[in-house]
């Protein structure tokens, strides 16, 4: 049965563990009034939440899982399959946090592929600057889409050689693109951490009041930064200093 509305994640290798997942699925079941299902594309379904949809990363069609450096696998949420399994889907890079409602996310994205917008337009929050795609949130229906991974699959060394990264081939790949609001998605790196000496006295700072997500996109994770004890930041940045809504956003979600 095809399901009108998932929520879904991937997750591969060892950089994230099971829990993650579940904190992430616990947070958007609280910062949504919607209907969804929560899915985590993986190779290892090991300690996911019983309520978690778990299925395989769909590779058939290529003689081998994408590789890891540059997060080639998320090309395998354009897969064909998963046409018969869902209609619209919201994806969410695992280190995602949720401050907010997320329902603006979950409306109809049309013939649409919705990104990030990364790069200066996203670090300085200018609309005017040219936007630069990034997957860390994507909103789409999976069938408006499957060229992005049928190109890839026709030639993965190409894309691979192309491109530095699978965001880029799907921006550069899909049909039709547009970006959400600058606003409702802030980066833990650009946004809130402290400048270096700052840092020694101060914390991160908290999102603002229209941001919905909080992107940490590579190091350090969410799970490094809320980690009592250890230092989350690498050098010229101290990382002793630990924000308070981190630590109880994990606190509370946490098993």
């Amino acid at each position: 049965m095809i399901v009108k509305k998932s929520i879904v994640t991937i997750k591969w290798g060892e950089e994230f563990i099971s829990e993650d997942v579940n904190i992430l699925k616990r947070a958007v079941r609280d910062n949504s009034e919607d209907s969804f299902q929560f899915v985590c594309l993986t190779d290892n379904a090991s300690g996911l939440d019983d309520d978690i949809v778990a299925l395989p990363i769909p590779t058939a069609g290529l003689s081998q899982m994408p590789k890891s450096k540059g997060a080639w696998p998320k090309i395998c949420l354009f897969h064909p399959s998963l046409c018969e399994l869902f209609e619209q889907v919201l994806f969410l890079d695992i280190d995602t946090v949720i401050c907010g409602n997320i329902d603006p996310f979950l409306q109809e994205p049309g013939e649409v592929l919705w990104l990030l917008s990364c790069g200066p337009r996203w670090k300085s929050f200018n609309s005017e600057l040219p936007p630069q795609p990034a997957t860390g949130v994507m909103s789409y229906n999976v069938s408006r889409h499957l060229n992005i991974f049928n190109n890839f699959a026709k030639d993965p060394n190409y894309a691979y050689n192309a491109f530095d990264i699978e965001q880029e081939f799907v921006g550069s790949t899909a049909i039709e693109i547009d970006y959400f609001d600058l606003e409702y998605v802030q980066s833990f790196k650009y946004h809130l951490r402290r400048q270096y000496l700052v840092d020694l006295f101060l914390p991160p700072q908290a999102p603002h009041e229209k941001s919905r997500m909080v992107a940490f996109h590579g190091y350090p994770r969410p799970r490094q930064v809320a980690n009592i004890g250890k230092k989350w930041a690498r050098f010229p940045r101290t990382g002793i200093n630990r924000p308070t809504w981190l630590t109880d956003y994990w606190n509370l979600y946490s098993d």
